[in-house]
């Protein structure tokens, strides 16, 4: 048994709770199902996409559930959690993907562009490890996603987005340390530009990924998986915690 085969057997027979179960979900879900980790799907209102994640995920071997979940509300999230307990009586893995994106001139920004980004980013993060964490066994995972904006270099047009992920970061060190004495690991990565919104122009989405230092194609399809792999990695890791890993392809390098 090689290294690598040895410490990807570790996952075999865990169970990873994501949030947020589309698009990039989906793959970093069926990354985790490979490797024989049984899933929970929850989300708020793209249930037909969870559901095919899951039904993808059970045809790998692994058991797949996906369920309703506002993860901006404690109420919603502590239902979620009741209603998988009897199942999945223990989570090894939590990865927080739900995340909202919709770059917004500065003098524009409203109530909603606020209530949106708090909602997704930082209560949709907090309620989660807040009600899952006492269903993790010591040496569980909880993976958070920030930003590349999170590690010094913002972004215009964006504010709301790029402060609330920067709570994330903020909220990823501080729940290493609360943790830690739980032997729970807890990091986030921190992702330039992966994979655009849908109805993004893009032209400005081809732009934006020039911006980067590395310069070195990288399809959409190609920068998923790269997440997807840190994701599995950080599932792994009893090295690290309270740490922010870049997928940036260098755009803090200047």
């Amino acid at each position: 048994m090689t290294l690598l085969e040895r410490h990807l057997g570790r996952l075999k027979g865990q169970t990873a709770w994501i949030t947020g179960g589309k698009r990039i979900g989906c793959t970093v879900a069926l990354a985790l199902a490979e490797q024989g980790v049984n899933l929970v799907l929850s989300y708020r209102g793209s249930q037909a996409e969870a559901e095919q994640t899951a039904a993808q995920a059970r045809k790998l071997g692994v058991r797949a559930i996906a369920v309703q979940a506002d993860v901006s509300s404690r109420e919603s999230v502590r239902e979620a959690v009741e209603k998988v307990r009897a199942e999945f009586p223990r989570i090894d893995i939590l990865v927080n993907l739900a995340s909202v994106y919709e770059p917004v001139e500065i003098g524009e920004v409203g109530e909603r562009e606020w209530r949106d980004n708090v909602g997704a980013h930082i209560l949709g993060t907090f309620w989660p490890v807040q009600l899952i964490v006492p269903l993790m066994p010591r040496g569980g995972h909880i993976v958070n996603v920030a930003d590349a904006t999170s590690m010094g270099k913002p972004q215009k047009r964006n504010l709301p987005y790029v402060v609330t992920k920067a709570a994330v970061a903020a909220m990823t060190t501080a729940m290493a340390l609360e943790y830690g004495e739980r032997g729970i690991f807890v990091n986030a990565v921190a992702p330039g530009p992966i994979l655009p919104p849908d109805d993004f122009p893009r032209e400005t989405w081809e732009r934006i990924r020039a911006r980067s230092a590395m310069k070195y194609p990288m399809t959409d399809n190609e920068a998923v998986e790269q997440f997807a792999l840190l994701v599995v990695y950080l599932a792994l890791t009893t090295a690290a915690s309270g740490r922010l890993y870049a997928l940036d392809l260098g755009q803090n390098l200047g």
